[in-house]
Protein backbone atom coordinates (compact mmCIF):
# COMPACT_ATOMS: atom_id res chain seq x y z
CA UNK A 1 0.00 0.00 0.00
CA UNK A 2 1.54 3.35 -1.02
CA UNK A 3 1.76 6.04 1.64
CA UNK A 4 2.21 9.80 1.50
CA UNK A 5 5.93 10.45 1.37
CA UNK A 6 6.49 14.11 0.43
CA UNK A 7 4.41 17.29 0.69
CA UNK A 8 5.45 20.50 -1.07
CA UNK A 9 3.53 23.72 -0.47
CA UNK A 10 4.12 26.81 -2.60
CA UNK A 11 2.73 30.36 -2.71
CA UNK A 12 2.58 32.42 -5.90
CA UNK A 13 1.23 35.91 -6.57
CA UNK A 14 -0.26 35.94 -10.05
CA UNK A 15 -0.76 39.33 -11.73
CA UNK A 16 -4.10 39.95 -13.42
CA UNK A 17 -3.93 40.81 -17.13
CA UNK A 18 -6.13 43.86 -16.43
CA UNK A 19 -7.02 45.39 -13.03
CA UNK A 20 -10.57 44.40 -12.10
CA UNK A 21 -13.11 45.67 -9.60
CA UNK A 22 -16.00 44.06 -7.73
CA UNK A 23 -18.15 45.81 -5.15
CA UNK A 24 -17.16 43.52 -2.26
CA UNK A 25 -13.44 43.36 -3.05
CA UNK A 26 -12.48 46.69 -4.59
CA UNK A 27 -9.87 46.89 -7.34
CA UNK A 28 -7.74 43.76 -7.75
CA UNK A 29 -4.38 43.74 -9.55
CA UNK A 30 -3.22 40.22 -8.59
CA UNK A 31 -4.29 37.10 -6.71
CA UNK A 32 -2.50 34.57 -4.52
CA UNK A 33 -2.34 30.90 -5.47
CA UNK A 34 -1.33 28.23 -2.96
CA UNK A 35 -0.31 24.90 -4.48
CA UNK A 36 0.12 21.49 -2.87
CA UNK A 37 2.21 18.75 -4.47
CA UNK A 38 1.79 15.44 -2.66
CA UNK A 39 3.98 12.50 -3.64
CA UNK A 40 3.50 8.90 -2.54
CA UNK A 41 5.97 6.14 -1.86
CA UNK A 42 5.12 4.66 -5.28
CA UNK A 43 6.22 7.89 -6.99
CA UNK A 44 2.76 9.16 -8.00
CA UNK A 45 2.31 12.91 -7.43
CA UNK A 46 -0.99 14.76 -7.08
CA UNK A 47 -1.24 18.51 -7.56
CA UNK A 48 -3.81 20.79 -5.99
CA UNK A 49 -4.31 24.52 -5.74
CA UNK A 50 -6.52 27.17 -4.24
CA UNK A 51 -6.73 30.90 -4.96
CA UNK A 52 -7.52 33.98 -2.86
CA UNK A 53 -7.03 37.72 -2.86
CA UNK A 54 -3.46 39.00 -2.93
CA UNK A 55 -1.84 39.10 0.50
CA UNK A 56 -3.95 36.32 2.01
CA UNK A 57 -2.11 33.28 0.68
CA UNK A 58 0.57 33.09 3.39
CA UNK A 59 -1.97 32.18 6.08
CA UNK A 60 -3.38 29.43 3.88
CA UNK A 61 0.07 28.07 3.06
CA UNK A 62 0.96 28.04 6.78
CA UNK A 63 -2.04 25.83 7.58
CA UNK A 64 -1.01 23.40 4.85
CA UNK A 65 2.61 23.42 6.02
CA UNK A 66 1.76 22.94 9.69
CA UNK A 67 -1.25 20.96 10.95
CA UNK A 68 -2.16 19.46 7.58
CA UNK A 69 1.34 18.13 6.98
CA UNK A 70 1.21 16.42 10.39
CA UNK A 71 -2.08 14.73 9.49
CA UNK A 72 -1.04 13.59 6.00
CA UNK A 73 2.51 12.33 6.46
CA UNK A 74 2.82 8.53 5.99
CA UNK A 75 -0.95 8.09 5.53
CA UNK A 76 -2.88 6.10 2.90
CA UNK A 77 -3.68 8.70 0.19
CA UNK A 78 -6.80 6.86 -0.98
CA UNK A 79 -8.64 7.56 2.29
CA UNK A 80 -9.63 11.02 1.12
CA UNK A 81 -12.80 11.34 3.20
CA UNK A 82 -10.98 10.23 6.33
CA UNK A 83 -8.01 12.51 5.77
CA UNK A 84 -10.31 15.46 5.01
CA UNK A 85 -12.15 14.88 8.31
CA UNK A 86 -8.88 14.59 10.26
CA UNK A 87 -7.55 17.84 8.80
CA UNK A 88 -10.84 19.60 9.49
CA UNK A 89 -10.84 18.44 13.11
CA UNK A 90 -7.19 19.40 13.56
CA UNK A 91 -8.01 23.09 12.99
CA UNK A 92 -11.72 23.09 13.88
CA UNK A 93 -11.38 25.32 16.93
CA UNK A 94 -9.48 28.00 14.99
CA UNK A 95 -12.06 28.23 12.23
CA UNK A 96 -14.60 26.22 10.26
CA UNK A 97 -14.24 28.33 7.13
CA UNK A 98 -12.03 31.11 5.81
CA UNK A 99 -8.35 30.16 5.49
CA UNK A 100 -9.10 26.67 6.81
CA UNK A 101 -11.35 25.62 3.94
CA UNK A 102 -9.13 27.37 1.38
CA UNK A 103 -6.20 25.31 2.69
CA UNK A 104 -8.26 22.11 2.72
CA UNK A 105 -9.05 22.72 -0.95
CA UNK A 106 -5.42 22.72 -2.07
CA UNK A 107 -4.67 19.43 -0.32
CA UNK A 108 -7.98 17.74 -1.18
CA UNK A 109 -7.58 18.48 -4.90
CA UNK A 110 -4.06 17.05 -4.80
CA UNK A 111 -5.33 13.81 -3.23
CA UNK A 112 -8.07 13.45 -5.85
CA UNK A 113 -5.59 14.20 -8.63
CA UNK A 114 -3.28 11.50 -7.28
CA UNK A 115 -6.11 8.99 -7.11
CA UNK A 116 -7.14 9.72 -10.67
CA UNK A 117 -3.57 9.34 -11.91
CA UNK A 118 -3.09 6.05 -10.05
CA UNK A 119 -6.30 4.64 -11.53
CA UNK A 120 -5.72 6.17 -14.96
CA UNK A 121 -9.08 7.98 -14.82
CA UNK A 122 -10.08 11.62 -15.33
CA UNK A 123 -11.73 13.03 -12.24
CA UNK A 124 -15.11 13.63 -13.85
CA UNK A 125 -15.39 9.89 -14.49
CA UNK A 126 -14.01 8.95 -11.08
CA UNK A 127 -16.49 11.25 -9.34
CA UNK A 128 -19.54 9.73 -11.06
CA UNK A 129 -19.42 10.52 -14.75
CA UNK A 130 -22.58 12.36 -15.82
CA UNK A 131 -21.70 14.46 -18.88
CA UNK A 132 -18.26 15.95 -19.65
CA UNK A 133 -19.81 18.74 -21.75
CA UNK A 134 -20.90 21.64 -19.53
CA UNK A 135 -22.39 25.01 -20.46
CA UNK A 136 -19.91 27.78 -19.68
CA UNK A 137 -20.39 31.49 -19.12
CA UNK A 138 -17.89 34.33 -19.11
CA UNK A 139 -17.58 35.59 -15.53
CA UNK A 140 -16.37 39.05 -16.47
CA UNK A 141 -15.22 41.33 -13.64
CA UNK A 142 -15.84 44.74 -15.13
CA UNK A 143 -17.29 47.11 -12.54
CA UNK A 144 -14.44 49.58 -13.01
CA UNK A 145 -14.70 49.55 -16.82
CA UNK A 146 -16.21 52.56 -18.58
CA UNK A 147 -19.28 51.72 -20.65
CA UNK A 148 -17.45 51.41 -23.97
CA UNK A 149 -14.90 48.97 -22.52
CA UNK A 150 -17.69 47.04 -20.76
CA UNK A 151 -19.49 46.52 -24.05
CA UNK A 152 -16.27 45.58 -25.82
CA UNK A 153 -15.61 42.96 -23.15
CA UNK A 154 -19.06 41.47 -23.55
CA UNK A 155 -18.63 41.07 -27.30
CA UNK A 156 -15.10 39.72 -26.84
CA UNK A 157 -16.60 36.94 -24.74
CA UNK A 158 -19.11 36.15 -27.49
CA UNK A 159 -16.34 36.09 -30.09
CA UNK A 160 -14.37 33.74 -27.82
CA UNK A 161 -17.17 31.18 -28.01
CA UNK A 162 -19.39 32.00 -25.02
CA UNK A 163 -23.15 32.12 -25.32
CA UNK A 164 -23.67 33.37 -21.77
CA UNK A 165 -22.08 36.54 -20.35
CA UNK A 166 -22.05 38.05 -16.86
CA UNK A 167 -21.48 41.67 -15.90
CA UNK A 168 -20.92 43.44 -12.58
CA UNK A 169 -23.28 45.79 -10.72
CA UNK A 170 -22.63 48.04 -7.74
CA UNK A 171 -21.92 51.46 -9.25
CA UNK A 172 -22.57 54.53 -7.04
CA UNK A 173 -26.22 54.77 -8.17
CA UNK A 174 -28.80 52.20 -9.19
CA UNK A 175 -29.67 54.33 -12.21
CA UNK A 176 -26.13 53.88 -13.51
CA UNK A 177 -26.29 50.12 -12.98
CA UNK A 178 -29.58 49.84 -14.83
CA UNK A 179 -28.29 51.97 -17.69
CA UNK A 180 -25.25 49.71 -18.05
CA UNK A 181 -27.42 46.57 -18.08
CA UNK A 182 -29.70 48.13 -20.68
CA UNK A 183 -26.71 49.05 -22.85
CA UNK A 184 -25.22 45.56 -22.56
CA UNK A 185 -28.51 43.85 -23.37
CA UNK A 186 -28.94 46.06 -26.45
CA UNK A 187 -25.32 45.53 -27.50
CA UNK A 188 -25.27 41.73 -27.29
CA UNK A 189 -27.04 39.52 -29.82
CA UNK A 190 -30.50 38.40 -28.69
CA UNK A 191 -29.43 34.76 -28.38
CA UNK A 192 -26.74 35.59 -25.79
CA UNK A 193 -27.81 35.01 -22.17
CA UNK A 194 -27.03 37.75 -19.65
CA UNK A 195 -26.31 37.42 -15.93
CA UNK A 196 -25.46 40.12 -13.38
CA UNK A 197 -23.43 40.03 -10.16
CA UNK A 198 -23.83 42.73 -7.52
CA UNK A 199 -21.10 41.35 -5.20
CA UNK A 200 -23.02 42.20 -2.01
CA UNK A 201 -23.55 45.83 -3.04
CA UNK A 202 -26.99 46.42 -1.49
CA UNK A 203 -29.29 46.16 1.51
CA UNK A 204 -32.44 44.07 1.13
CA UNK A 205 -34.63 47.08 0.34
CA UNK A 206 -32.15 48.31 -2.27
CA UNK A 207 -31.96 44.84 -3.80
CA UNK A 208 -35.74 44.75 -4.16
CA UNK A 209 -35.71 48.07 -6.02
CA UNK A 210 -32.93 46.79 -8.25
CA UNK A 211 -34.70 43.50 -9.00
CA UNK A 212 -37.89 45.30 -9.98
CA UNK A 213 -35.97 47.48 -12.43
CA UNK A 214 -33.95 44.53 -13.76
CA UNK A 215 -36.98 42.42 -14.64
CA UNK A 216 -37.35 43.68 -18.24
CA UNK A 217 -33.86 42.42 -19.13
CA UNK A 218 -34.65 38.72 -18.55
CA UNK A 219 -31.48 37.99 -16.57
CA UNK A 220 -30.60 34.34 -16.05
CA UNK A 221 -29.82 35.36 -12.47
CA UNK A 222 -28.84 38.18 -10.14
CA UNK A 223 -25.86 37.11 -8.05
CA UNK A 224 -25.14 38.11 -4.45
CA UNK A 225 -27.28 41.24 -4.31
CA UNK A 226 -26.88 41.34 -0.49
CA UNK A 227 -24.37 40.02 2.08
CA UNK A 228 -24.02 36.22 1.81
CA UNK A 229 -24.67 35.66 5.52
CA UNK A 230 -28.18 37.14 5.32
CA UNK A 231 -30.01 33.86 4.72
CA UNK A 232 -33.38 35.28 5.76
CA UNK A 233 -32.87 38.19 3.37
CA UNK A 234 -32.17 35.81 0.49
CA UNK A 235 -35.24 33.76 1.30
CA UNK A 236 -37.31 36.96 1.18
CA UNK A 237 -35.79 38.11 -2.11
CA UNK A 238 -36.37 34.73 -3.72
CA UNK A 239 -39.97 34.60 -2.47
CA UNK A 240 -40.75 37.74 -4.49
CA UNK A 241 -40.16 35.89 -7.77
CA UNK A 242 -38.66 38.94 -9.47
CA UNK A 243 -35.28 37.66 -10.73
CA UNK A 244 -33.65 34.25 -10.03
CA UNK A 245 -31.15 34.51 -7.18
CA UNK A 246 -27.62 33.06 -7.25
CA UNK A 247 -24.99 32.82 -4.52
CA UNK A 248 -22.54 30.42 -2.90
CA UNK A 249 -18.97 31.52 -3.57
CA UNK A 250 -18.75 32.90 -0.01
CA UNK A 251 -20.29 29.86 1.66
CA UNK A 252 -17.49 27.80 3.16
CA UNK A 253 -19.16 24.76 4.73
CA UNK A 254 -21.73 22.12 3.89
CA UNK A 255 -23.76 23.31 6.88
CA UNK A 256 -23.99 26.83 5.42
CA UNK A 257 -25.34 25.44 2.15
CA UNK A 258 -27.78 23.20 4.02
CA UNK A 259 -29.15 26.22 5.89
CA UNK A 260 -29.46 28.21 2.67
CA UNK A 261 -31.29 25.41 0.86
CA UNK A 262 -33.59 24.71 3.79
CA UNK A 263 -34.52 28.40 3.98
CA UNK A 264 -35.34 28.46 0.27
CA UNK A 265 -32.85 31.27 -0.28
CA UNK A 266 -31.33 30.40 -3.65
CA UNK A 267 -32.29 29.40 -7.20
CA UNK A 268 -28.76 28.93 -8.53
CA UNK A 269 -26.27 27.68 -5.92
CA UNK A 270 -22.65 28.44 -6.84
CA UNK A 271 -20.19 26.57 -4.61
CA UNK A 272 -16.49 27.13 -5.19
CA UNK A 273 -14.24 24.20 -4.35
CA UNK A 274 -11.34 26.58 -3.65
CA UNK A 275 -13.32 28.23 -0.84
CA UNK A 276 -15.46 25.39 0.55
CA UNK A 277 -12.73 22.81 1.13
CA UNK A 278 -12.11 21.07 -2.18
CA UNK A 279 -13.69 18.48 -4.41
CA UNK A 280 -14.91 16.35 -1.50
CA UNK A 281 -17.35 18.94 -0.06
CA UNK A 282 -18.20 20.41 -3.48
CA UNK A 283 -19.70 17.10 -4.56
CA UNK A 284 -21.69 16.91 -1.31
CA UNK A 285 -23.12 20.38 -2.02
CA UNK A 286 -23.98 19.24 -5.56
CA UNK A 287 -25.87 16.21 -4.23
CA UNK A 288 -27.62 18.33 -1.61
CA UNK A 289 -28.69 20.78 -4.32
CA UNK A 290 -30.01 17.87 -6.38
CA UNK A 291 -32.04 16.66 -3.39
CA UNK A 292 -33.61 20.13 -3.17
CA UNK A 293 -34.44 20.17 -6.89
CA UNK A 294 -31.76 22.73 -7.67
CA UNK A 295 -29.02 22.88 -10.31
CA UNK A 296 -25.41 23.37 -9.24
CA UNK A 297 -23.13 26.02 -10.74
CA UNK A 298 -19.49 26.81 -10.05
CA UNK A 299 -17.44 29.87 -9.22
CA UNK A 300 -13.93 30.37 -10.60
CA UNK A 301 -11.25 27.67 -11.12
CA UNK A 302 -12.97 26.39 -14.26
CA UNK A 303 -10.19 23.90 -15.03
CA UNK A 304 -11.05 22.07 -11.79
CA UNK A 305 -14.80 22.65 -11.64
CA UNK A 306 -15.29 21.16 -15.10
CA UNK A 307 -14.69 17.75 -13.48
CA UNK A 308 -17.13 18.35 -10.62
CA UNK A 309 -19.88 19.55 -12.95
CA UNK A 310 -19.08 16.79 -15.44
CA UNK A 311 -19.87 14.34 -12.64
CA UNK A 312 -23.08 16.06 -11.48
CA UNK A 313 -26.41 15.15 -13.15
CA UNK A 314 -27.79 18.53 -12.04
CA UNK A 315 -24.92 20.55 -13.53
CA UNK A 316 -25.90 24.07 -14.54
CA UNK A 317 -23.23 26.56 -15.64
CA UNK A 318 -19.45 26.57 -15.39
CA UNK A 319 -18.09 30.01 -14.55
CA UNK A 320 -15.06 31.00 -16.60
CA UNK A 321 -12.70 33.39 -14.84
CA UNK A 322 -10.16 35.01 -17.17
CA UNK A 323 -7.59 35.43 -14.40
CA UNK A 324 -4.58 34.57 -16.50
CA UNK A 325 -3.70 31.10 -15.15
CA UNK A 326 -3.87 29.57 -18.63
CA UNK A 327 -0.42 30.90 -19.50
CA UNK A 328 1.07 28.84 -16.66
CA UNK A 329 -0.37 25.48 -17.69
CA UNK A 330 -0.23 23.14 -20.67
CA UNK A 331 -3.41 22.33 -22.62
CA UNK A 332 -5.73 24.83 -20.89
CA UNK A 333 -9.46 24.23 -21.04
CA UNK A 334 -11.26 25.68 -24.07
CA UNK A 335 -14.83 26.77 -24.75
CA UNK A 336 -16.67 26.15 -28.02
CA UNK A 337 -20.21 27.14 -28.94
CA UNK A 338 -20.93 27.95 -25.31
CA UNK A 339 -19.68 24.67 -23.84
CA UNK A 340 -16.49 23.35 -22.22
CA UNK A 341 -15.60 19.67 -22.22
CA UNK A 342 -13.75 17.92 -19.40
CA UNK A 343 -10.46 16.35 -20.51
CA UNK A 344 -9.81 12.61 -20.59
CA UNK A 345 -6.33 12.96 -19.08
CA UNK A 346 -5.89 11.12 -15.73
CA UNK A 347 -6.62 13.18 -12.63
CA UNK A 348 -7.61 16.78 -13.30
CA UNK A 349 -5.26 16.91 -16.26
CA UNK A 350 -3.58 20.21 -15.32
CA UNK A 351 0.17 20.39 -15.93
CA UNK A 352 1.64 23.57 -14.45
CA UNK A 353 4.76 25.25 -15.76
CA UNK A 354 6.58 25.30 -12.42
CA UNK A 355 9.60 27.16 -13.79
CA UNK A 356 7.39 29.98 -15.04
CA UNK A 357 5.45 30.07 -11.77
CA UNK A 358 8.67 30.22 -9.72
CA UNK A 359 9.15 33.83 -10.84
CA UNK A 360 5.87 34.72 -9.11
CA UNK A 361 6.86 33.80 -5.55
CA UNK A 362 6.18 36.90 -3.39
Amino acid sequence: MPTIDRIEIDLFRVPLPVPMEASAAGVMTAFDMVTARITCSDGVTGVGYTVCHAGQGSAIAAICEGPFREVLQDQDPDLIEGLWRQMYKAVHYAGRGGPVTFALAAVDVALWDMKGKRLGSPLWRLLGGANPKVQAYAGNIDLNFPLEKLLEGGMASVEAGFRSVKMRLGRPTLAEDIARVAAMRKHLPDYIELMADANEAWRVDQAIRAMIQLQPFDLVWLEEPIAPDNTAGYAHLRSLGLVPVALGENHHTLAEFAALFTAGGVDMPQPDLTTCGGITPFMKVARLAEAHGLPVMSHGAHDLHIHCLGAAPNAGYLEWHAFGLDQYMADPLAVKDGFATAPERPGHGIAFDWEKLAALRP
